[in-house]
């Protein structure tokens, strides 16, 4: 990114033409579209009034409530500007980035080597930077995948505030993203820890544009990192009293040091998260601490080997493998629907063909029934376009498993049962779906068609 490609479409998001906003900037059209066309560069002494000047009519002219979606297309990575104010600190944050990317650009003497680190302080500083440079990196030139790698505690404890209100406008698809986030699942909560709000919805938000994988590690380093493999780390670490620091690396022998460092960390770190071609060997394992949430994973993956309509399992042994040991269950509301109207979960992913809409309605139909026996209050529905099942069991750990129509993939995420628990039963009870009625309406809607 560079200013003048940032300036120009903002430009254009903000609906001024360059001869008026030259008049507002009192300076010339021809100069600014030599700027803008990248024919000459700004000093040090001119960026910083720039800058300023430059951001107050572009947020005075763009802003308004939910105006992040103008930005999305070249800001991917954004945030919920709650005033004109925090609009201007972030256009002029990117302003005064651009400008030394420029600057750093046309310094013949610098190379991959050489380069400086670039550092910023304070939260909201902070979380700009953040969405700024993934942003800056997303659309630069395409690469064919995007290997991020991260240290850094997104969901939970003291970078909670540097990462509210940051929302990935990311489309489905539109980038080939993974993500591996390292984490302690051993380590006992400081006093005042705190998971994010919202834990659950977070990841299936997340897996939507990306690949999602947790790994238990535990990193004695105070600092965390945010890795783009072979492009950025950002060195995330505390002032004295708390005040977040980050710092932009982009050193050649640096972005090394940090490979090698990660590629060992995997070999030690144990994955806790699982797609279908890699989850055998951990269902396979023997009885450890996991054994509780591995047994609902076993249940769920057989599902996956379905091949045949009269596979399928009875629902009271379904249910009764994982609602044991006091379990909680809750699927999707949309998941239930697809499997009714459309062929997508059943075909598409569990390989069943040709199940047609008698034979769909018919397993639903025994879920029904159990629901109408049972009366059981552990099975819960919740409202999410996501196809999922969350199962919140009564020992530390639970189970979050994603199913990725696109990808065509059952996805498992064990996380501590404290993390997720209570946001899943908030989730049902704000839904306030009655599953029992629920289902007999997606019935009879089936059988209308």
């Amino acid at each position: 990114m560079t200013t003048g490609t940032l300036l120009k479409s903002l430009l254009d998001i903000a609906g001024l033409r360059q001869k008026s906003f030259a008049d507002r900037m009192f300076t010339s059209p021809s100069k600014l579209s030599k700027l803008i066309n990248g024919n000459i560069l700004l000093s040090r002494k001119e960026a910083n009034d720039f800058s300023e000047r430059a951001a107050r009519i572009l947020a005075n002219e763009i802003y308004e409530p939910n105006c992040y979606y103008k930005l999305q297309d070249l800001f991917p990575f954004i945030i919920d500007f709650s005033s004109r104010n925090e609009l201007y600190e972030f256009l002029l944050t990117a302003f005064s980035y651009t400008i030394i990317l420029d600057l750093e650009t046309a310094d013949e003497s610098l190379s991959d080597r050489t380069i400086r680190n670039l550092h910023y302080s304070g939260t909201k500083p902070c979380k700009y930077m953040f969405c700024i440079i993934c942003s800056d990196y997303l659309t630069r030139e395409r690469l064919s995948e995007y290997e991020f790698f991260t240290s850094l505690p997104r969901y939970s404890d003291k970078y909670i505030e540097c990462f509210d209100h940051i929302m990935p406008l990311i489309p489905t698809g539109k980038f080939k993203i993974s993500m591996q986030q390292f984490f302690n699942l051993q380590r006992k909560p400081a006093a005042g820890f705190r998971y994010r709000d919202g834990f659950a919805q977070r990841i299936f938000k997340e897996e939507e544009y990306s690949d999602l994988y947790f790994w238990q590690l535990d990193f004695e380093s105070s600092n965390h990192f945010f890795m783009l493999k072979n492009q950025f780390i950002l060195l995330f670490n505390e002032y004295v009293g708390g005040t977040p620091q980050v710092t932009l690396i982009r050193n050649r022998a640096q972005l090394n040091h940090y490979t090698a460092f990660v590629e060992s960390a995997m070999q030690k770190a144990s994955r806790r998260s699982f797609c279908q071609e890699n989850v055998a060997d951990f269902l396979n394992q023997k009885a450890d601490r996991d054994e509780e949430v591995r047994s609902k994973m076993r249940v769920i993956s057989q599902l996956a080997h379905v091949r045949d309509s009269t596979e399928f399992p009875d629902p009271l042994q379904f249910f009764n493998s994982i609602l044991k040991d006091g379990a909680a269950f809750y699927i999707t509301s949309d998941a239930l629907a697809d499997f009714l109207f459309s062929r997508s979960i059943s075909g598409q992913l569990l390989k069943i063909e040709d199940l047609s809409p008698v034979n769909r309605i018919k397993h639903v139909r025994n879920f029904y029934k159990y629901l109408d026996q049972h009366k059981n209050k552990q099975i819960n529905i919740i409202d999410s376009h996501i196809f999922s099942v969350v199962i919140i069991c009564q020992g530390s750990n639970s189970l979050i498993c994603l199913i990725n129509i696109p990808r065509n993939n059952l996805k498992y995420h064990i996380l501590q049962t404290q993390s997720i628990a209570d946001e899943v039963k908030n989730w049902a009870a704000l839904s306030a779906v009655d599953s029992f009625h629920f289902i007999k309406t997606l019935m009879r809607q089936v059988r209308d068609q």
